[in-house]
């Protein structure tokens, strides 16, 4: 079943998103949306202008659609994490090493992927994931950053994107945390990298979840919902 129509916006309750909303709304870059709007993977129509938009109703059905999970541990006993603020000032401080350890380390079909996405965006990609993580060394609560994995981790299940893809990028972000974070000048002591890593790595974990999730949704369903 397609998952793309062709026409004007049909629906006057509310705007079509671009893509670059509907990437934010789902936690991916503009990059792989295209990718998978282009393989058929997600809900999308094209208007008369040839432009992709998208149903934020659907995009939510999407999203939704994958089956309960009452063993999933409570978010409060996993959310509080030590208030480090000048963690969170070396770890955006070193954003671009960050990036630049990413690069290397990251291999496979997460590889593949992940250089089908431009240089800058790329690098984007990583900010806006030391970032997360910085505001919660800042507040002393991963409740945000935890959100933002499991709608990564859903969204990339539902699109049928492997584990290999999905969780590779994930990995080599903390093995480059750690790593930038060990360099000079100032660098952290072995204490201070592990509670960085620890708490990316309780992102990495919700990412996996939420995505074998929605993998389990997508077996259930026989496949992603039509826009139409």
């Amino acid at each position: 079943m397609s998952t793309e129509t062709r026409g004007s916006n049909r629906r006057g309750d509310g705007p079509w998103l671009s893509v670059s909303a509907a990437a934010r709304a789902l936690g991916v870059s503009p990059s792989t949306l295209r990718l998978w709007a282009s393989e058929g993977r997600i809900p999308h129509l094209r208007t008369a202008g040839g432009h992709r938009r998208f149903d934020p109703e659907v995009l939510r059905d999407w999203l939704a659609q994958q089956p309960s999970r009452p063993t999933r541990t409570p978010r409060r006993s996993v959310t509080v994490v030590p208030m480090e603020p000048h963690s969170a000032e070396a770890l955006r401080a070193r954003a671009d090493r960050v990036s630049d350890h990413v690069e290397e380390l990251v291999e496979g079909p997460a590889e593949v992927a992940y250089r089908r996405l431009p240089p800058a965006e790329r690098r984007n990609v990583v900010r806006a994931w030391v970032d997360a993580l910085a505001d919660a060394l800042d507040s002393g609560s991963l409740a945000e950053a935890l959100e933002r994995a499991e709608t990564y981790g859903r969204a990339h299940g539902l699109a049928g994107s492997t584990a290999e893809v999905t969780l590779g990028g994930s990995l080599a972000l903390e093995r480059a945390m750690e790593l930038a974070l060990g360099e000079t000048p100032k660098p952290m002591t072995d204490g201070q990298r592990h509670e960085v890593v620890a708490a990316m790595s309780q992102l990495t974990v919700r990412v996996a979840t939420a995505w074998a999730s929605a993998v389990a949704s997508r077996a259930t369903r026989g496949g992603a919902p039509a826009l139409a």
